[in-house]
């Protein structure tokens, strides 16, 4: 299935990027190791945010749930 003009729903991410503890960045080398996400680039963050799903492009909702369950299962 090809899209075809759709934009990314990113305005929630994109307002809580600053609040973040991680800026929204995600650390490949970690995601493909199966590890922890630990990417500290804003003390003043209070949580982790990363951009999935519709954030990114239109998605079906199982892409959705697999890419956070990357993300968070080593939490």
């Amino acid at each position: 299935m090809i899209n075809y003009g759709t934009v990314p729903n990113a305005d929630l991410y994109f307002d809580l990027r600053p609040l973040s503890i991680n800026h929204g960045e995600v650390d490949h080398d970690a995601l493909l190791s199966g590890e922890a996400q630990s990417v500290r680039s804003n003390p003043d963050g209070v949580f982790q945010l990363f951009r999935i799903g519709d954030a990114v492009s239109a998605r079906n909702t199982h892409a959705a749930i697999y890419e956070a369950l990357r993300l968070m299962k080593d939490i």
